[in-house]
């Protein structure tokens, strides 16, 4: 593939980088687009990110500096930024306030990326950080959307959603790329391909583990492709979220709803706590 004057320049860089930090012994992955480009996706124009321990990145700074990158002073705590020249190095160790471990750089696969072999961050750990970076200020999808068409099948979706469940926003990416066909719904959710035997057991148990619905004493009974959901709840809202969550995660399945509210507190958790 040809690459434009920018990313060639940056593929440069990234070289460059990546024998200064073998050399200095600082263990650290590719991240961010080029990783995604390592495995198969565009490549990009911007910068190189690399992923580090946090306890190695003052290591890993000065021997860039020693090297002539210029580092910069930046007020985020998850990050470190160098120059190589006009091209911007970022040194990751705690994206969306989540470090960066000994575990998740064990699993990098080292990969031929412009001439050199570079540990390369797993394809599951990537799209994790991708959509926990989403926000309410930041959440455009494009990109992360463009990296997911290329390395669907290098991803385990079950465990994106399962370490993704607390955000919304991550959420709404995934449904987005079940509907777009991206992942199939058995891809997302294993749930949706299990045994009805065990369907009613493991519904439940995510009912009540899921932040958004943190439903306990859910009764969940399986008949046929009918899954019905008993049991008491503290307002319309909970059992609104219930319905829904149950939905996405049996897909297959039609949901009915067999829960009550409780009389004396049927208003929203929100109301009567004004």
């Amino acid at each position: 593939m040809r690459e434009g004057p920018e990313t060639a320049a940056l593929l440069t860089t990234l070289k460059r980088v990546a024998i200064i930090l073998k050399d200095a012994g600082v263990p650290f992955a590719l991240s961010g687009s080029f990783a995604a480009y390592a495995r198969g996706a565009t490549a990009s124009d911007h910068d190189v990110d690399f992923a580090v321990l946090p306890g190695d990145v003052e290591r890993a700074v000065d021997a860039l500096a020693r090297a002539g990158l210029e580092p910069v002073r930046v007020a985020e705590d998850w990050l470190a930024k160098m120059y190589d020249d006009a091209r911007q190095v970022d040194l990751i160790y705690r994206p969306s306030e989540h470090p960066v471990t000994p575990e998740m750089l064990g699993r990098a696969a080292p990969m031929k990326v412009n001439s050199i072999h570079v540990p390369v961050l797993d394809a599951t750990d990537l799209m994790v950080m991708l959509l926990r970076a989403f926000t309410e200020h930041h959440c455009d999808f494009s990109a992360p959307l463009e990296i997911a068409r290329a390395l669907r099948e290098q991803v385990d979706w079950p465990a994106v959603r399962a370490a993704t469940a607390d955000s919304p926003y991550a959420h709404a990416f995934l449904v987005l790329l079940r509907h777009l066909a991206v992942i199939g719904p058995n891809e997302e959710n294993p749930m949706a391909r299990e045994e009805p035997q065990y369907l009613a057991g493991h519904l439940q148990q995510a009912l009540a583990e899921d932040p958004r619905t943190g439903a306990l004493g859910i009764r969940v009974r399986v008949h046929g492709t009918d899954v019905h959901l008993s049991g008491d709840l503290p307002s319309r809202e909970r059992r609104r979220m219930v319905l829904a969550v149950a939905r996405e995660m049996v897909p297959d399945y039609v949901v009915h709803d067999d829960l009550s509210v409780d009389p004396m507190e049927g208003d929203t958790e929100e109301e009567r706590l004004a």
